[in-house]
C-alpha cells in the first residue's frame, strides 16, 4: 500500500520549471546591466580590462559565506564564475594562453576551472611565448607554473623589468582560487598574469622579488620584513651568479606598493645589502579550505 504522504512527482517538476524560467530571467537581467555598464564605461572613455579579479573575489566569498543545503559551494561558485567570465567578455576582447611544459592537462584544467567554458583558450610550451601574448594581444591573460626553487631559466624575473610600467604585465591571480575536485586534476599551483592594475579585495597578497647581493641570505631578508612588520611567505630563489645578485620571490600579505612606510623602512634596514624591491603583482587570497567543499 503506497503512503498517502509521497509528494507528487509531475507537481514538483513543474515548481523547477517554473524555478528554471525565473533563474534564466534573472540572468538575461543581469546580462543586460552588463551591457549597461560595458556602454557606460565607453560614454566615460574607459578602455580598461573588464576583468577586475577583487570584485569577483568579493562576489565569490559572499556566496561561500551565505551558501545552504546539501549542494556543493564549489559547484555554486563555478555557477557564478561562468557567469562573471561571460560578462566580462562581452564588454572586451578576453582570451587565456596557458603555459604548461609538461604538456600537464592540470594547467588547462586549473584555466577552464577559473576562467570558463568560452573563453578561448591555447597552450604553450614556452613561459615566454606566453608573456609576449600578454603583452601584445588585448585582454590576454597568461597562466603560468607556480614558481620553484632551482628552476634554470625561471619567467618571473622578467616582469621585475616592467614593475614600474602601471601598463605592464603584472600577476593578478594565485590559482586555483577555490577547491573543486574536477579542477585539482594534479596538486599544482599556477600564476595568472595580465596587463591589469591590481585593487583590493579585503583579503589580498603581493607578489614581490627582492634582489640583493650574494651574500645577503634569505633569512636576513625574512627577518627585516617581518621587523617592519610584514606577513611574509618566500616562494622561490634564483641566483644569477654572472650578476652577483640573489633573486627571493617572497608573498606578502596584504595589497603593498613601493611607497608603503613598511617598505621605506626595509630598505633603510637592508642597506647597501639591497639591490632593489619590485612589485611583481597582487591578487585576492584565495577562498579558504572548507568555505568552496
Amino acid at each position: 500500500m503506497m503512503p498517502n504522504n509521497i509528494p507528487n512527482l509531475d507537481d514538483l517538476r513543474r515548481q523547477i520549471d517554473r524555478i528554471d524560467g525565473e533563474l534564466h530571467d534573472k540572468i538575461m537581467q543581469r546580462t543586460a546591466l552588463i551591457d549597461q555598464v560595458a556602454k557606460a564605461k565607453q560614454l566615460l572613455g574607459r578602455h580598461d580590462f573588464a576583468m577586475r579579479p577583487s570584485r569577483e573575489a568579493e562576489v565569490v566569498r559572499a556566496l561561500a559565506k551565505r551558501h545552504t543545503g546539501p549542494l556543493p559551494t564549489a559547484t555554486v561558485i563555478r555557477i557564478w564564475r561562468e557567469l562573471m567570465n561571460g560578462a566580462t567578455a562581452l564588454q572586451g576582447p578576453m582570451s587565456v594562453a596557458v603555459c604548461a611544459p609538461a604538456r600537464s592537462v592540470a594547467y588547462w584544467d586549473m584555466a577552464r576551472n577559473h576562467f570558463g567554458s568560452s573563453v578561448p583558450m591555447t597552450l604553450h610550451t614556452s613561459p615566454s611565448v606566453v608573456m609576449r601574448i600578454v603583452d601584445d594581444q588585448p585582454g590576454a591573460i597568461g597562466l603560468l607554473p607556480f614558481p620553484q626553487s632551482g628552476e634554470e631559466n625561471p619567467w618571473w624575473p622578467a616582469l621585475a623589468s616592467q614593475a614600474n610600467d602601471q601598463s605592464g604585465p603584472r600577476v593578478i591571480w594565485r590559482l586555483p582560487f577555490f577547491s573543486s575536485l574536477t579542477g585539482r586534476f594534479e596538486r599544482l599551483e599556477a600564476l595568472a598574469v595580465a596587463k591589469l592594475v591590481p585593487e583590493a579585495s579585503g583579503e589580498d597578497a603581493t607578489l614581490a622579488m627582492v634582489e640583493t647581493y650574494l651574500d645577503v641570505s634569505l633569512a636576513r631578508v625574512m627577518g627585516q620584513l617581518d621587523q617592519c612588520g610584514f606577513g611574509v611567505h618566500p616562494l622561490a630563489v634564483h641566483e644569477q651568479d654572472q650578476q652577483g645578485v640573489r633573486l627571493q620571490l617572497i608573498e606578502l600579505d596584504g595589497l603593498v606598493n613601493d611607497e608603503d612606510p613598511a617598505m621605506v623602512a626595509f630598505h633603510e634596514k637592508m642597506g647597501e645589502g639591497l639591490s632593489r624591491v619590485s612589485i611583481l603583482g597582487a591578487y585576492p587570497k584565495a577562498l579558504a579550505v572548507g568555505k568552496a567543499g
